[in-house]
């Protein structure tokens, strides 16, 4: 193991162990329901992240899956009996049939075209959460959802939802991390740089492409079964295109196509969203500045910061000596 390796194992060791202790320093249970959120918005944000940063496709749609995730393990769980551990997984395959359909007939076009077609889904998908009132409950909502559990242990509270979210959102990163590295994550890369000539060196786009899209719903709609199951109420509002756009804005100021990024973009919004709360609907423009200021001045995201300082250090140690006298008349320097 190189020394830039070992250094990379020691930083990621040395985070997560400050994210395991971070409820212990936080002191009191609203700012641990902030670090839940701040999971719960990365782990959307990585599955959203597939779809931007990887397959470089902008979707307006990723709310919707997040909803069918949440009224699907909230439906088996209050109207079925069926153990909310159950539906987790249920609700990322029914939000990844749901992206199989939708990707299938939407990732045929590209650019613009996709995020409008992408958009109009999400939308159907709302009308019709709104107004199935026998399933769904319409506007009302479905209450008095049960917490997740795993034998004795109830995450009905926030520290013991944090560490279930923080495992959730670990394990994704280190599933992106490997995707990067595969075959498969090369194509994905290959796609985004360039489709014509990736399908000419023998990918199929178009797979490649609804391959991602499927995963980041799945990551999608179990995320947002982790929120029903923590909030315990809701509504339609969770398929608001407001959503999405929050979980863009997290994307592109973290980073897109890095897997700190979302991470660090969601920290990032959470903590404005909640100091900039006395501005009330204001903070949305604050919201807007700040990722018109980061597409002009920092397209890379909060992340690329870290890689322009390395660079600059790189370039200040790798500059030539100044010369340090004029040369004598033997043709040495004094």
């Amino acid at each position: 193991m190189n020394t830039n390796s070992h250094g990379q194992t020691l930083a990621i060791a040395g985070g997560v162990a400050a994210l395991a202790v971070l409820p212990f320093l936080a002191g009191n249970a609203y700012l641990e329901h902030l670090l839940v959120l701040w999971m719960l918005y990365a782990l959307l944000a990585l599955s959203l992240n597939i779809v931007i940063g990887y397959l470089g496709e902008l979707t307006f749609g990723h709310a919707a899956f997040v909803g069918v995730g949440a009224y699907t393990s909230a439906i088996l769980s209050t109207q079925l009996g069926l153990p909310p551990l159950l539906g987790l997984p249920l609700a990322g395959l029914v939000a990844a049939a749901f992206g199989l359909v939708i990707g299938y007939a939407a990732l045929r076009v590209v650019g613009p075209q996709f995020a409008i077609l992408t958009l109009g889904f999400g939308a159907i998908l709302f009308t019709i959460t709104n107004h199935w009132v026998d399933l769904t409950r319409g506007p009302m909502g479905i209450t008095d959802i049960p917490p997740m559990a795993i034998g004795p242990l109830a995450f009905d509270s926030a520290r013991p939802t944090y560490y279930l979210v923080l495992a959730l959102v670990l394990a994704t990163a280190w599933l992106c991390h490997a995707l990067v590295g595969s075959r498969t994550g090369r194509a994905f890369l290959a796609v985004r740089e360039n489709a014509p000539l990736a399908a000419s060196l023998g990918i199929n786009v178009f797979h490649t492409k609804l391959l991602g899209f499927v995963a980041a719903t799945a990551i999608a709609g179990i995320g947002g079964a982790i929120y029903a199951h923590y909030i315990r109420v809701i509504t339609p509002d969770i398929m608001g295109v407001h959503n999405v756009a929050a979980l863009i804005i997290v994307v592109i100021i973290g980073g897109r196509g890095t897997i700190l990024g979302p991470i660090l973009g969601a920290l990032v919004y959470i903590g404005l969203l909640e100091s900039l709360r006395v501005a009330g609907p204001l903070r949305m423009v604050i919201f807007a500045a700040l990722l018109t200021g980061t597409v002009v001045f920092l397209p890379g995201g909060l992340v690329s910061l870290w890689q322009r300082w390395r660079n600059a250090h790189k370039s200040e140690n790798t500059q030539p000596a100044a010369p340090t006298g004029l040369p004598s008349t033997e043709g040495g320097a004094k």
